[in-house]
C-alpha cells in the first residue's frame, strides 16, 4: 500500500535498549493498522470486489480500533 510506513524490519531497533523495542514494534504495528484500515475505508465497491470483500466487510474491518486485530 504505501511504501513510506516503517514496517517492522527498517527501523533500527540496536539503537533502542531491550526493553523499548517490544514497545517500538508494537507502536509501529498500531500504526500500519491504523493507516491500511483508513486506506480500506477510501475503496470503491469494485476495489472491494476485486479482494473479496464487501461493504460490510469494509464497515467492519474500518470501523476497529487501531489496538484490535
Amino acid at each position: 500500500m504505501d511504501r513510506l510506513l516503517p514496517t517492522l524490519t527498517s527501523v533500527r531497533f540496536r539503537a533502542y535498549p531491550l526493553g523499548v523495542r517490544p514497545l517500538l514494534r508494537l507502536f509501529i504495528l498500531w500504526h500500519q493498522r491504523a493507516v491500511t484500515r483508513r486506506q480500506l475505508q477510501q475503496l470503491d465497491a469494485r476495489a472491494l470486489a476485486d479482494l473479496g470483500l464487501n461493504q460490510v466487510d469494509q464497515y467492519r474491518e474500518g470501523s476497529k480500533g487501531f489496538w484490535q486485530r
